[in-house]
């Protein structure tokens, strides 16, 4: 690979690691830190080099220059080898001796250690500085190694971050063409991820679809939310309360064990009648938007997941779409969208009635939950043509 080519390769992964252009990071700040102090040094860096430019995303005063020229840097040195850098006396080493560090600033020691990811990409260096020379033991450069892999673990918090909202992305369900009918969803999470579930498919020309609200917010509710989904799609051949009957034993294990309990809409739609078979394990957030006549909300029966009694049989409810209705069902985050109670739901479903369509809707539904919702919010809505 050419020297250009390493240089774009590393610019992407930058860019990817969306930390270029951030305010100072505590989880990067904490390792210079530490750096200065174990190897009793005035400056420490943690920096990301792209195709022409070094970035520093430690500045040690708050004036300190961010970011220059590659080539005027030490470490557009260190990042072209695997190995730490170390230069005892920058002014006796042809390599660093002209450099503007050298010679404006003063620097006569530098020992730096390329940071690598994805494969081991080189992507920046930790380096040490001083004003004077001095002498770099194989037990200090063993130390520098070792905050190195700490600086790689913390520059792999973006790529980390951006890979959870892949798969969140990947496992939401694709649209679905139903003759007659048409669903759609809208997740907007507090924080990166939801511990919303939604999820639909076809089976046998019947819709199942899902909504499901684990307690808790962002990733360890996120994960409880993937099993829910898993659970339900490896019986969604079945009834929704056989499905629930063979999923629970073992979702509720798992949610007991992590404290925590998820409400459930799990509903079947038999497209040829428009009858919807419901059950609803302590979700209660169900509308039903006739095309004449107001809404009406539908009653929850039974406990949570993780909360019923081991054993207690589940009951499911019927409701039949006629042409022109609308089933819309969402989690208790958007109630923050109005007065925190289940009018919010008909205010929604009245809002549903005004929309000039669908996505009309959920973009309102997208805004009000931006600038209100203190949880995460879903909204799943199953229209009859």
């Amino acid at each position: 690979m050419s020297t250009g080519d390493r240089g774009s390769v590393r610019a992407a992964l930058v860019a990817a690691l969306d930390v270029v252009d951030a305010a100072p990071s505590e989880r990067f700040e904490r390792i210079v830190r530490v750096a200065r102090e174990v190897f009793d040094v005035p400056l420490s860096y943690v920096n990301v080099l792209d195709e022409d430019l070094l970035r520093t995303l430690t500045p040690n005063v708050p004036d300190e220059i961010l970011s220059g020229p590659i080539g005027w840097s030490f470490c557009q040195l260190t990042v072209r080898q695997t190995e730490p850098m170390i230069v005892p006396d920058t002014a006796a080493d042809s390599r660093t001796s002209g450099l503007p560090g050298v010679v404006n600033r003063g620097i006569r020691f530098y020992a730096g250690v390329p940071l690598t990811i994805a494969g081991g990409e080189p992507v920046g260096t930790l380096c040490l500085m001083d004003t004077r020379p001095r002498d770099f033991s194989p037990q200090d450069t063993a130390a520098l190694i070792d905050l190195g892999r700490w600086a790689e673990r913390a520059l792999g918090q973006g790529l980390h971050h951006d890979r959870l909202l892949e798969v969140a992305t990947a496992l939401a369900p694709p649209a679905t063409t139903l003759d007659g009918y048409r669903i759609a969803a809208l997740t907007v999470p507090y924080g990166d991820l939801s511990g919303d579930l939604h999820d639909w498919s076809t089976v046998d020309g019947e819709l199942v679809f899902t909504l499901a609200d684990v307690m808790g917010k962002e990733q360890p509710a996120a994960l409880l939310a993937a099993g829910i989904r898993a659970a339900l799609r490896q019986h969604r051949s079945l009834d929704p309360g056989a499905a629930v009957a063979a999923a629970e034993p073992a979702l509720s294990e798992d949610l007991v064990r992590a404290s925590a309990f998820a409400t459930l809409f799990h509903a079947r739609l038999a497209p040829d009648t428009g009858t919807v078979e419901i059950l609803d394990a302590g979700h209660g957030l169900a509308v039903h938007v006739p095309a004449e006549g107001p809404p009406r909300t539908l009653r929850s029966h039974g406990l949570p997941l993780g909360l019923q009694h081991e054993g207690l049989p589940r009951s499911t409810t019927t409701l039949v779409l006629e042409p022109g209705d609308a089933l819309v069902v969402a989690t208790d985050g958007a109630l923050d969208l109005g007065d925190g109670t289940i009018d919010t739901l008909l205010d929604l479903a009245r809002t549903l009635g005004r929309a000039r369509h669908l996505e009309a809707f959920l973009e309102t539904v997208r805004l009000r939950a931006a600038e209100r919702a203190e949880d995460d919010v879903t909204v799943v809505v199953l229209v009859r043509a």
